[in-house]
């Protein structure tokens, strides 16, 4: 299995450009899930809401 450098060189592209592509994935999705909670937790609970017994 004898690779010329230039295809050593072509495989470290492609895997350096899905690389890039799951990083940007990654940050979508943290994005999403970042903005979804973000409105849960703009206040503090109210003290009722540790009642076990309402």
């Amino acid at each position: 299995m004898a690779q010329t450098n230039e295809e050593i060189f072509q495989e470290i592209q492609r895997l350096r450009t899905e690389l890039q592509q799951l990083r940007e994935i990654v940050n979508a999705l943290f994005n999403a899930v970042f903005e979804d909670t973000e409105g849960e937790w703009d206040s503090s609970p109210e003290k009722d809401e540790f009642n076990l017994y309402n």
